[in-house]
């Protein structure tokens, strides 16, 4: 370990302080120059940390508030897609018998297309926002829709 450059300084010191200063090194069992650049260590250097450790508070403040929000907006669009689901499923009236057996198997197909597109979309990299039409038809939504068989 190389020692780094020092700077020889002379300070004065008040009775007590050099008398603090000399006990210190003695119960620690060091140089009292060690025990004073340690001193000086703890009382410049340490701010810095605390200044560091600020820092990270803040921005982890600033984190945790926006987790709150986004727990809020997902909160929110959870309800609202379990109110259009709800609304939906009243509305829609149920399929005639003599459509049942091709209504579920259009319905089987478009939900397992949807699953496959979940499957990719939650790929690493991947998302599901590619896929959402935004008032355009792509060829998701046509494979959705059973139109691409």
């Amino acid at each position: 370990m190389s020692a780094r450059p020092k700077k020889k300084i002379t300070i004065y010191l008040e009775q007590d302080l050099a008398r603090a200063l000399d006990l210190e090194a003695r119960l620690r069992g060091l140089p009292t120059t060690r025990a004073a650049a340690d001193a000086l260590r703890r009382v410049f250097l340490d701010e810095k940390d605390d200044a560091v450790a600020d820092t990270v508070k803040m921005r982890l403040d600033r984190l945790e508030k926006r987790e709150v929000v986004r727990e809020r907006e997902i909160a929110i669009v959870k309800e609202t897609l379990l109110l259009f689901i709800r609304v939906w499923l009243e509305h829609t009236p149920p399929p005639r018998e003599e459509t049942l057996d091709a209504t579920n198997a259009v319905a089987e197909r478009r939900f397992q297309s949807f699953l496959e597109l979940l499957a990719e979309s939650m790929a690493p990299g991947q998302t599901l926002f590619p896929y959402a039409a935004h008032g355009r038809h792509t060829d998701a939504d046509a494979a959705m829709n059973g139109a691409a068989e």
